[in-house]
């Protein structure tokens, strides 16, 4: 344990300079308190999962040597291909196999494989009708699984688009490095922007045409179209530390939805739009989750940094350079056998010349999220309804595990949730105060199928509306 936290150390002291002092802070304070509730050995609920819906997944813990033993090449095939546990089999041992099982939909060639899909169908008045699939491909032959394919597309009569292929390895045979690669194109007709400020205001009456003072039913929108490709190189450091160095390059393009638009009106702030940009970052994660899908125990933490520039595009476009730090705490805690406390605060600092759509995104080598506001943060607001330079949210769940069923052969699990959401957002770190609070709550209903594929809806309320979504993965 000395020795893992003197490289954490020496870890830090090279990849932080002075103007990273504020994340290094937060990660000082979680890494003892993280180490704390690392389980003891045999004490594991489970065995850690995949990834939901991230741009790099980490590779989380390392599993249990007996949990690795048990499906590194599966050397004994029972019926359908499972590997047997050892005659004398450990309590991890016997949770490994559990695991697969739970997972896996067919064998090949010996081979445990999960397959899991579902076409996309459904109208909405903004977006017209929607039509699409997301299917995942994984290979478990050793555990969380030697690696996933997920392909998702989802287009609309009204050209909405977002389509993506995301290749995930955690980890290349022998060898301590994973890689994530993905590669997608985004055309949202729904970005929005309602101005900088945590007091900004939404006027309804500009979207209403029976309103005198009615402008556009989309004046808060814009259209955003953003080709992406994101390579991820993860190393696993010690005991739940991983490291992760990303890159990329994305072209995102504005314009506006309907004849009138309030980031044309307003300006944009820092008078930055669009324009091709390149990314480096780095991110460091202490993850003692029992399971990255249906998490019941242990913590996630994640700091991590991006830096993007156009320097070399400049000529031809207003220049875009600005940092993101990003610190992320995700905790679980067992109340009951079926009874579920999660806890995820979110604290997130952008610095330089902003663009427009990075203030309508936070950051994280996990995943990118709309905020702050909507599905992904504060629901019960709309989304990406509050933005500034510093943003904060936290997400509490009560979680339910209501049944467990199998139809033809495939896992499915019920969870209910009761939830509250808290955020606000700040111009600068001199202005932090938690005076100004914005607070939602709502319900939730999750189906986990074959422990692997999520689909999740949300009901929430706050002062300004009512909001509902449906998500293909969980929040966190």
């Amino acid at each position: 344990m000395k020795s893992c936290a003197s490289r954490c150390r020496r870890l830090l002291r090279h990849a932080c300079g002075a103007r990273l002092a504020w994340p290094v802070v937060l990660l000082v304070w979680a890494v003892p308190e993280a180490w704390s509730q690392t389980p003891a050995p045999g004490d594991s609920a489970g065995v850690p999962g995949a990834g939901a819906d991230s741009l790099c997944v980490p590779l989380g813990p390392a599993p249990p040597s007996d949990a690795r033993q048990a499906t590194d090449g599966l050397p004994e095939k029972g019926p359908g291909g499972l590997a047997k546990a050892p005659r004398v089999a450990t309590d991890q041992t016997v949770d490994a196999v559990r695991w697969v099982a739970r997972r896996r939909q067919l064998t090949v060639g010996g081979v445990p494989y999960g397959f899991t899909g579902l076409p996309i169908f459904y109208y909405s008045p903004h977006t017209g009708w929607n039509y699409g699939a997301r299917v995942q491909w994984t290979d478990y032959r050793r555990l969380p699984y030697r690696y996933k394919l997920t392909v998702h597309s989802l287009h609309s009569t009204y050209n909405r688009s977002d389509s993506y292929v995301r290749l995930t390895v955690p980890r290349i045979s022998g060898t301590q490095f994973g890689v994530s690669l993905l590669l997608g194109h985004k055309r949202d007709i729904r970005a929005r922007y309602y101005g900088k400020g945590n007091d900004s205001v939404r006027r309804p009456a500009l979207l209403d045409p029976d309103s005198p003072r009615f402008l556009d039913e989309e004046y808060y929108c814009y259209v955003l179209e953003v080709p992406r490709v994101i390579l991820a190189l993860m190393r696993h450091v010690c005991g739940p530390v991983t490291v992760a160095a990303v890159a990329g390059g994305e072209s995102p393009s504005i314009s506006a939805r309907g004849s009138r638009a309030y980031y044309l009106d307003e300006g944009t702030p820092d008078g930055v739009r669009d324009g091709p940009t390149g990314f480096v970052g780095m991110a460091i994660d202490w993850d003692t989750r029992d399971d990255e899908t249906i998490p019941r125990r242990g913590t996630f933490h994640e700091w991590s940094f991006e830096t993007s520039r156009n320097s070399v595009l400049a000529l031809f476009f207003a220049e875009i350079d600005y940092r993101r730090y990003t610190f992320t705490d995700a905790r679980y805690w067992p109340l009951t056998e079926r009874l579920n406390l999660a806890h995820r605060s979110v604290f997130e600092v952008l610095d330089g010349s902003v663009p427009l759509y990075a203030y309508g995104e936070i950051g994280g080598a996990q995943r990118r999220i709309k905020g702050l506001g909507g599905g992904d943060s504060l629901r019960g607001y709309d989304t990406q309804r509050f933005t500034d330079n510093v943003r904060f949210f936290t997400n509490t769940e009560l979680r339910y595990h209501m049944a467990s069923s199998a139809v033809y052969r495939q896992n499915l699990e019920w969870h209910g949730a009761l939830f509250v959401d808290t955020g606000r957002v700040w111009p600068d770190l001199d202005a932090l105060t938690i005076a100004g609070l914005h607070a939602t709550g709502g319900v939730g209903l999750r189906v986990y199928w074959n422990a692997d594929f999520v689909v999740q809806t949300a009901m929430a309320v706050s002062s300004e509306q009512l909001y509902f979504s449906l998500k293909y993965r969980n929040i966190f």
